[in-house]
């Protein structure tokens, strides 16, 4: 009960739109032209390391995210940064894929990671649709009752031909099982 009396405490941003609250979350959205901005403010009561470790494996996103069938990093990390090569998928749609530059970073109780569409798309294998746009962020911070806050905002264009129903679905309910499979992971 305690995570969810966190997460209904978490202040509204100006500009964003709630679109409700699930697994100790409260999410909104925010329309910002070319894509729909999502985000995800969180209260668990996991330990702040256990979620950071499954949200810092990149290389295991593809066992976390059901919408992601790989994730490899490129050439391993270095100065807090590398290059993440991704496979996606929805059910009815092409698979997509894209490399991401990814930073990690620490910050006050915690880590925040930001990942970006990478400027050379050169790994990619060229039997999927190249992404659009994928620009995220997560931060995680310990509570000092032994819980943790997590913040994750995601820009995402799957680029080529999307139904607008598959579009909304994601929007919807696909990005709030997002966080249901790290907190999984996690072990919540």
């Amino acid at each position: 009960m305690l995570p969810l009396l966190l997460a209904a405490s978490l202040p509204a941003l100006a500009g964003w739109t709630p679109t409700g609250s699930k697994y100790g979350c409260d999410f909104s959205k925010q329309d910002e032209g070319e894509v729909v901005a999502l985000r995800a403010e969180c209260a668990w009561d996991l330990p702040a390391d256990r979620v950071m470790a499954v949200i810092g494996d990149w290389n295991r996103h593809a066992e976390v995210f059901e919408s992601v069938t790989k994730s490899t990093v490129l050439g391993g990390w270095s100065g807090g940064r590398a290059r993440v090569l991704q496979n996606h998928q929805a059910s009815g749609i092409s698979d997509r894929e894209v490399v991401l530059d990814v930073t990690v970073e620490d910050i006050d109780g915690g880590k925040r990671w930001r990942h970006t569409k990478s400027a050379d798309q050169h790994e990619l294998s060229g039997d999927k649709v190249e992404v659009g746009r994928d620009d995220g962020l997560w931060e995680v911070k310990a509570t000092p009752d032994g819980g943790c806050t997590v913040l994750y905002e995601l820009r995402y264009d799957p680029a080529g031909s999307v139904p607008g129903f598959i579009v909304k679905a994601f929007q919807g309910s696909g990005f709030k099982d997002m966080l249901l499979q790290v907190r999984t992971a996690a072990g919540g």
